[in-house]
């Protein structure tokens, strides 16, 4: 016994199923159907930078942010991290050349340094 459900088999019976109702029947489906459809409330949370809908008067700022923060907090704190980070790095490179060039210019390094 097999427990997997053919979906193409499944479609043609309910296409061949509603051709069997009558007009009246399908209308009063149809129309259920788009009232269902206008109650289901989403849930799911959603990052856009539009608002949910064009035709709300909504203020500029609203268009431009999400409904939640939190995308853009976390993305901010990656960018500080980031810029930080590097700023950090290009200072102990720069750290490490001019004690390079001091020990250079004062004969303080080592002569196997050299021979490399």
């Amino acid at each position: 016994m097999t427990n997997e459900l053919d979906t193409s088999k499944i479609a043609q019976l309910l296409t061949q199923s509603t051709r069997q109702l009558d007009e009246a029947t399908l209308s009063a489906l149809h129309s259920a159907r788009q009232n269902a459809l206008k109650r289901q409330s989403v849930r799911a949370r959603v990052f856009a930078l539009t608002p949910a809908s064009a035709h709300t008067s909504a203020r500029w700022a609203d268009r431009l942010s999400p409904h939640s923060a939190q995308p853009w907090i976390v993305a901010g704190l990656l960018v500080a991290i980031l810029v930080a980070g590097t700023s950090f790095w290009q200072h102990v490179q720069e750290q490490q050349i001019d004690e390079t060039d001091v020990a250079i210019l004062t004969d303080d390094m080592p002569i196997e340094v050299f021979v490399d």
